[in-house]
């Protein structure tokens, strides 16, 4: 910020005075203009409201405050940036940041705060950057409570065998949040880098597969606690339930986090395309001044060179954006080469005209440029409309009948781990039957297109369900895992 206007002066002045009361009315009376002037510039210049950014600036400075200053509580902190009290400054810091002071103070190393205003003019910014960070800070902290809170539960004292089960999960759930966490981070270098195509879809697949990894964490909590003792499973249970609320926020986060992605995709194209079509302005200028450069003094025998120049010229102008290629550029290149070859036999002839073709090398360089920037658009996302991440109808069967298959297989684990010991040879043949009729009702969800094999495919869940707590109800004390796997099924019959 180094030109001299009463709103960079402004700027100063709530940095220097971060700690003070600050009001518009105080602030535009130090720059001698009115209070609806002040307010009105303001926002033109800085793109915010002036006591947005004056409270946004304070959480950013008691957020480092509150990594760096160990020693402060939270209500010094809060005292200290002009909160009245712990509460009205948690509710300031987490609507801002998606976690709470204190969150942050713990589990500040993984998160990412909201960017500073300065950040904010180097980089393609909009409101939903901050609704992704705030939604992915508070997943991340949210896995690493959970996480916490298991290694700290009641439930790795309920046999020695489940110290290192719970310690395993809190390792993955661990796990989970740092790749969050990475996920985190690149959205604001996309921010930065609107080119970045591929890894808006990388990050997307972290996300969904965060959600869906927390679902079979949660899944693999429930089915362990079932095959628990009776006098274990309440110890476990707060942690069972802990996971599953990180399972539902997961797959929620997870839906509005897309949905802001589809919005910040809409506008860095919109970006794109205007970057794309600055490049075209500025190739054009510059063939038609090479062009009339060559043209000035009609003395001079280069018309013939100036003609194709503007004949490339013209063309790339009249080329609508969208047609516009990197083998375009490349053949204008190719065409500026042979008027080059020409131009430069006729310096050798006339050395002291070799000042008048300098325009084709401007010309080439801004081609260049071009090339270059076009070159880093995926050739499918150049030319159409951005579609990032709306899963059509079949998609949604396909995750059924995987999420299907992965209950078949921990079905075929129970079984298994009845063995013949536990089951009579009906009931093993039954089993059969349950898990033939799972297979055919995944093989349907896998080719499912519409909603009559969506209703085929409901009623076949139901059946199979069925049979599972007909069949548990033999099982005496090793019935809670089949029915556990049973419950999760019918959930996939309320498609």
């Amino acid at each position: 910020m180094c030109n001299d206007n009463p709103i960079f002066r402004s700027l100063a002045m709530i940095e220097e005075k971060i700690h003070e009361k600050l009001t518009i009315e105080n602030l535009a009376d130090s720059l001698h203009i009115s209070k609806y002037h002040y307010q009105r510039i303001f926002r033109e210049m800085v793109g915010d409201s002036v006591m947005r950014y004056v409270t946004r600036s304070r959480l950013s400075k008691a957020a480092e405050e509150l990594a760096e200053k160990t020693d402060m509580t939270v209500l010094e902190i809060a005292l200290r940036y002009g909160y009245d009290s712990h509460e009205g400054f948690t509710r300031s810091f987490r609507s801002h940041m998606g976690v709470t002071p204190t969150e942050y103070r713990r589990y500040h190393s993984f998160v990412t705060f909201p960017a500073t205003q300065k950040e904010r003019c180097a980089m393609l910014y909009s409101k939903t950057t901050d609704e992704m960070l705030r939604e992915l800070n508070a997943l991340i902290v949210q896995a690493k409570e959970t996480a916490d809170h298991t290694r700290k539960s009641k439930a790795t004292e309920s046999g020695t065998g489940y110290v290192q089960y719970w310690e395993n999960i809190a390792g993955r759930t661990d796990a989970m949040a740092e790749k969050l966490g990475a996920a985190l981070r690149q959205i604001t270098a996309i921010a930065q880098q609107p080119d970045e195509i591929s890894a808006r879809f990388m990050i997307i697949k972290a996300i969904e597969d965060a959600a869906f990894w927390s679902h079979i964490i949660a899944f693999e909590t429930g089915l362990t606690i079932s095959r628990a003792q009776p006098e274990h499973r309440s110890a476990m249970m707060p942690v069972w339930e802990q996971y599953n609320k990180l399972a539902q926020s997961a797959e929620m986060k997870a839906g509005k986090i897309v949905q802001f992605f589809q919005e910040l995709t809409e506008l860095i194209f919109q970006d794109m395309r205007k970057s794309a079509e600055e490049q075209m302005e500025q190739i054009e200028r510059k063939g038609r001044a090479a062009a009339k450069t060559l043209m000035t003094n009609p003395d001079v025998p280069y018309g013939y060179i100036a003609e194709e120049i503007m004949a490339i010229t013209d063309e790339l102008a009249a080329m609508p954006i969208d047609e516009i290629t990197v083998q375009v550029l490349e053949d204008s290149v190719f065409r500026l080469d042979i008027i080059s070859f020409a131009a430069d036999a006729d310096t050798l002839r006339m050395p002291a005209h070799k000042e008048l073709f300098d325009g084709i090398l401007a010309l080439k360089e801004q081609i260049g440029e071009a090339m270059e920037f076009f070159q880093n658009l995926s050739e499918d996302l150049a030319h159409t409309e951005p579609q990032i991440c709306s899963r059509p109808a079949c998609k949604k069967y396909r995750d059924v009948g995987y999420q299907g298959n992965i209950l078949m297989f921990y079905l075929k684990g129970e079984i298994q781990k009845l063995g013949r010991a536990r089951l009579s040879e009906g009931q093993q043949a039954a089993f059969g039957d349950i898990c033939g009729k799972l297979g055919q009702a995944i093989h349907l969800a896998y080719h499912a297109s519409d909603d009559a094999d969506a209703v085929q495919l409901r009623e076949r869940f139901q059946s199979v369900y069925e049979d599972m707590i007909q069949q548990a109800e033999g099982l005496g004390g090793y019935a809670e895992p089949v029915r556990y796997i049973a419950e999760e099924l019918k959930q996939l019959a309320a498609l």
